[in-house]
């Protein structure tokens, strides 16, 4: 019974610790895509501000830094 306890809480451990990592990669391809359309957003911007462009370059760096 001790042996079962022990098997058991490993397992609902580890299942547990998956899922968090599956929901970390969720947020992390989230967060990059939301970097990527606020991108895609000042490209669109036929003559985008000096500041559009220096967030431009902020977001590309937070996107390297991602990958």
């Amino acid at each position: 019974a001790l042996l079962t306890g022990i098997i058991g809480g490993t397992i609902t451990i580890e299942a547990r610790y998956a899922k968090s990592e599956e929901v970390k990669q969720q947020l992390e391809e989230y967060y990059a895509k939301q970097l990527k359309l606020r991108i895609l957003e000042i490209d669109l911007k036929p003559s985008p501000p000096p500041a559009d462009q220096a967030l431009k370059q902020y977001l590309l760096q937070e996107l390297r830094k991602g990958q």
